[in-house]
């Protein structure tokens, strides 16, 4: 059937079209030939568009060669449908998860006095999210009311918590250090007497960096860490920051 053999190369070429585009959307952005704002809102949207686009042919594709038991073009047709799905669903189920998350950016073990960025300070310069705690902001839950960020942090995220332990401050800062190491981040600063890390985590696709500081004092007869992770760029972390906070806290409960 030339018709079925069209929906299948139809689906396959809308496949590769969201392929590049997403591609060009994704590197473009992390190598600074455009900014967030064209390469994330503008032009991966298109990427998707195609991906649905590609899943709708292929899905039209084996739906019609099941009813009349031809299979003309499968590897097109095939193709374009799983493609379709490692490619635009990751982020259409992000979106998702977004869409039942409030609008936020900037989390912390201490919404009441939350540590400051001091060595990153410099490297936000520019970006569209400033370094001050968000906490006492408006901001949009999933309901649609507003309400201050920290509220909806607490809400949303009510299992995140500081960390205090019955050590010295040297020796869980130790501990804090090689934990942030363990994970991955960029670590710009360790500041002993301070008692603050500050680290980087920037994503393989855009390169869009969250930024994290940590901080270790002591507290009674033990020691308390409280730490902070903030996005530079987008008012949604779609649970990013939160989720961040959660793996540093294993990670640490494993470092010794």
């Amino acid at each position: 059937m030339r018709a079925l053999e069209a929906i299948a190369k139809l689906s396959f070429a809308a496949l590769v079209v969201s392929a590049v585009i997403g591609a060009i959307a994704a590197f473009g952005t992390r190598f600074g030939t455009w900014d967030y704002q064209l390469g994330v809102l503008r032009l991966f949207p298109w990427c998707l568009y195609f991906g649905v686009a590609a899943f709708a042919l292929g899905l039209a594709w084996a739906a019609t060669a099941m009813l009349t038991g031809q299979g003309d073009a499968a590897n097109y047709g095939a193709i374009g449908l799983v493609g379709s799905i490692l490619i635009a669903g990751p982020p259409l189920y992000d979106r998702y998860v977004g869409s039942t998350l409030p609008a936020i950016h900037d989390i912390s073990t201490d919404t009441e006095h939350p540590p400051q960025f001091v060595a990153l300070l410099s490297k936000r310069a520019g970006a569209p999210n400033p370094p001050q705690y968000d906490g006492p902001e408006l901001a949009k839950g999933p309901d649609g009311k507003l309400e201050p960020t920290w509220k909806l942090q607490k809400k949303y995220y009510s299992d995140l918590r500081a960390r205090s332990e019955l050590l010295t401050p040297a020796k869980y800062f130790d501990r804090a250090v090689k934990a942030a190491y363990r994970m991955g981040w960029d670590v710009v600063a360790v500041d002993p007497r301070d008692g603050r890390i500050e680290a980087e985590d920037t994503s393989f696709w855009f390169g869009l960096t969250d930024d994290i500081v940590i901080r270790v004092k002591p507290v009674g007869e033990g020691v308390r860490l409280d730490m902070r992770s903030k996005s530079r760029f987008g008012r949604s972390d779609n649970g990013g920051n939160a989720a961040r906070i959660n793996a540093y806290m294993k990670t640490l409960s494993n470092t010794y």
